[in-house]
This record gives structure tokens, C-alpha cells and sequence, in this order.
């Protein structure tokens, strides 16, 4: 499909960006459309690759969580991804990386506290296809986040 948008198109994206939950028949009505114009252009976006999905934006001291460290891991061989998807579903993972050289993972952590992160940490080293782990906490932020 082509990535050609109108003027319509662009202002579906544009209220869908300012809100992504509203509804297709209040899109219509702020547009002065049809439901079923706005659902087949809402279609088409997503279709072409225009719209690739939709997000929550989440208040952003949500995720201040004092406590973060990194957590390097190696893997049993052909078990990465099985231990990648059950890291997944820890709430206190942020972030996984796989890496070269001495170690195949990289995990960041984010916890309120450090009985939480211990939690966290004994959760990741539980998982199956963890072979081995060594864990740093990070002291502070020299730039950015």
C-alpha cells in the first residue's frame, strides 16, 4: 500500500496522537465523517504501516523507581528466548539487551526499594535458561536518566 496521506488522514493521526483511546465515532463527529469513513482510513493507516500501533502514555514519576541496577546474564545454549519471555512478565524489568562478549544479556531493573530489586533479582535468577548472573547497582546518574 502506498504511504500517501490527505489532509484527513493526517488529522485522524494527529487526534489519535493527542488521544489514542478516543473513539472512532468521536473522531467522525470532530471531522465531520462518517464511522465507517474514519474506521476504513483508521484501517488503510494501519494496514500501510502509517499507524504501527497505539500506546498508553503513563505519568511520567509512574516509573521514578529509586532502586536500578543491571543485571548481566549468561544462557544455556538454545534457551535465551525461552528466558527472555518468562523476564518479560517481572514487572521490575525495564530493559533487555543481548550483548557479545563474556556475558548474552543485559537486564536493567527498576524497584521502589531493595527488598523489591532482591524480589525482582530472585525472580530473574529462577528463570530456566539462566546459567549464570552478576548484578551492580547503580549508584547515580552522571547524565541523563
Amino acid at each position: 500500500m502506498s504511504d500517501f496521506i490527505d489532509s484527513k488522514d493526517q488529522s485522524i493521526i494527529s487526534l489519535l496522537q493527542k488521544d489514542g483511546r478516543m473513539s472512532v465515532k468521536d473522531i467522525a463527529k470532530a471531522m465531520g465523517l462518517t464511522r465507517t469513513t474514519v474506521t476504513k482510513r483508521m484501517e488503510r493507516l494501519e494496514a500501510s504501516g502509517v499507524i504501527t500501533g497505539y500506546s498508553a502514555v503513563v505519568r511520567k514519576d509512574f516509573f521514578d523507581k529509586k532502586i536500578r541496577g543491571w543485571v548481566m546474564i549468561n544462557t544455556i545454549p538454545n534457551l535465551e528466548e525461552a528466558a527472555i519471555s518468562a523476564m518479560k512478565m517481572i514487572p521490575e524489568v525495564s530493559r533487555i539487551y543481548t550483548t557479545n562478549g563474556r556475558w548474552d544479556l543485559a537486564v536493567a531493573i527498576r524497584a521502589a526499594d531493595l527488598e523489591s530489586f532482591d524480589a525482582a533479582l530472585t525472580k530473574i535468577r529462577q528463570v530456566d535458561g539462566i546459567e549464570s548472573t552478576e548484578t551492580n547497582l547503580l549508584l547515580s546518574s552522571r547524565i541523563g536518566n
